[in-house]
């Protein structure tokens, strides 16, 4: 088989691996970042206890896995909870994390980001003067709390994780690098743009940088495509949704058809 590497840890490969695979594709993991705690661990947890949201606003599966935390080291302080407001969610994976929990969660048809989120959200409820808490990476993108705010809507804003990229020389990104840099993995698939970043600079430290690759790059989202173009790759796949099903379009796209 064809390898495709991904960079994602090899513990959240599973459904990826699943979708690619029709397509011959053996799918190696490259883990160029980590997420880590924020500066304040518990400022989720607080922001959560003073309640009365109009809704919560999560962008990512690990900004879910915090709501979660929070939620949890909340239920261990006090008797009973606030009321909790549903959940607008980008992508399948971040769903399944809150169903998981039994948090309810809303994903909107054609939800493709932090963007499109916000506009379902604002056509759904009245948001002006309304709180809605938004749990999200250190680095994460803001567009999305500047179209909440354009709303009127009281945006709390609360850091829930850090994603720092992995030193270049980890044994962890050994595999992926050496399939790339010998230009044995046709497709190379990305799901953040801070991975973009620490893909070229794992690259960059075997002396390659990302537009020497004989690779096809596939992007989860535009956003990601758009921090790959600013590294110089020209040709970029887009899946249509943020799910594995969504990459392997992408990849479907572009491979075998080289």
């Amino acid at each position: 088989m064809a390898h495709a590497v991904l960079t994602r840890d090899a513990a959240d490969l599973g459904p990826y691996a699943a979708a690619l695979a029709p397509l011959g594709l053996d799918v190696t993991a490259m883990p160029v970042t980590r997420t880590e705690p924020p500066a304040d661990p518990d400022a989720l947890a607080r922001a959560l206890n003073t309640g009365d949201y109009a809704a919560i606003v999560v962008m990512s599966q690990r900004a879910a896995h915090e709501l979660v935390r929070a939620i949890a080291s909340l239920t261990s302080l006090r008797a009973t909870l606030p009321d909790l407001p549903d959940v607008w969610v980008v992508g399948a994976a971040t769903k399944r994390v809150l169903d998981a929990a039994r948090l309810p969660a809303h994903l909107p048809e054609d939800v493709r980001d932090g963007e499109t989120l916000v506009r379902a959200l604002a056509g759904a409820m009245k948001l002006r003067g309304r709180r809605v808490l938004v749990p999200r990476a250190e680095d994460g993108r803001t567009e999305p709390l500047d179209l909440l705010r354009a709303t009127g809507a009281d945006v709390a804003d609360v850091i829930a994780y850090r994603t720092v990229a992995v030193a270049p020389d980890d044994p962890a990104l050994a595999a992926g690098a050496d399939l790339l840099v010998r230009g044995m993995a046709p497709i190379c698939g990305l799901f953040a743009p801070s991975q973009a970043h620490a893909l070229a600079a794992a690259i960059g430290a075997r002396e390659h940088d990302l537009t020497g690759l004989v690779t096809q790059f596939c992007a989860i989202g535009e956003t990601t495509a758009a921090a790959l173009r600013s590294l110089g790759v020209r040709e970029v796949a887009v899946a249509p949704a943020p799910t594995p099903e969504g990459m392997a379009r992408a990849v479907g796209s572009v491979y075998p058809q080289r």
